[in-house]
């Protein structure tokens, strides 16, 4: 029950900060943000407290596996952002769980290549971002005060995503429990609660953001892979989030001197 209540007080607080610097700073950050290793560092911290090291050890592989399928879920969404009606905000839902969980499924079926897979989902997610670069982004135009009731719902729906995924591994097989553990926890949330209380060009813009923070997961769940049986969890979890960073800093640097990005 303790651990129920960490994970439930540490992911809505990132979900609410997430949410506030998309109202407040720019819904370009928070999709970048939103795409760094905050979830997967969640999920498979939780995974090694509650499951052990060397489960983490195979899900952390099936985690890169499965940010195809997290890719697919982001295409999805920003392919449905183009409907406008009563329900599109359902409609993108639906649109994107079905691209994810078609994926997904596909993908439990293939055994990832240590040394290919990481390489190959790389350049997927890279060469996403440098697509979905030269989009136009919608940051919110008007900042409305939060409701006690919007706060409420924002942390359940937060709290209810989580946990299921978290629980995954006592009722699947790693493969499955791995490429799940790559789902958007932090975005799906983040973006349902922009969708709702701004419009789908916010929605768009978190989202077509996301792939380039989420080339940083690729590193963080490799160096996962190598350093939770070597050198523990703790310590495994800060070498890949400085390694998570590093890549970010990089891609920065590299988006900006080819001008892909101002």
């Amino acid at each position: 029950m303790d651990l129920i209540i960490i994970k439930s007080i540490i992911v809505v607080a990132l979900v609410l900060s997430l949410t506030t610097i998309a109202e407040k700073v720019g819904t370009k950050i928070s999709g970048i943000l939103s795409g760094l290793p905050i979830g997967t560092l969640l999920v498979l911290l939780f995974f090694a407290i509650e499951y052990g090291v060397i489960y983490v050890e195979d899900a952390s592989l099936y985690n890169i596996h499965g940010l195809f399928a997290t890719l697919s879920f982001v295409i999805g969404y920003y392919i449905s952002t183009f409907y406008t009606g009563k329900l599109e905000v359902i409609f993108s839902l639906l649109i994107s769980f079905m691209f994810y969980l078609v994926v997904s499924f596909a993908l439990s079926f293939i055994t990832p290549n240590i040394f290919l897979t990481p390489i190959i989902i790389f350049i997927l997610l890279l060469s996403s971002a440098i697509y979905f670069a030269k989009k136009e982004d919608f940051n919110v135009v008007e900042i409305s005060t939060v409701s006690i009731y919007e706060v409420t719902l924002r942390s359940a729906l937060t709290v209810v995503v989580f946990l299921i995924i978290s629980i995954l591994p006592q009722y699947l097989p790693v493969n499955f429990a791995g490429i799940f553990s790559s789902f958007p926890t932090i975005l799906l949330p983040l973006i349902l609660i922009i969708h709702f209380k701004h419009s789908n060009l916010q929605a768009r813009t978190i989202i077509k953001n996301t792939p380039f923070g989420l080339t940083s997961v690729v590193a963080y769940s490799y160096i996962v892979h190598f350093t939770y049986p070597t050198i523990g969890i703790t310590f495994g979890t800060i070498v890949g989030l400085i390694c998570a960073v590093v890549v970010i800093y990089i891609q920065i640097l590299l988006f900006k001197y080819f001008k892909i990005t101002k």
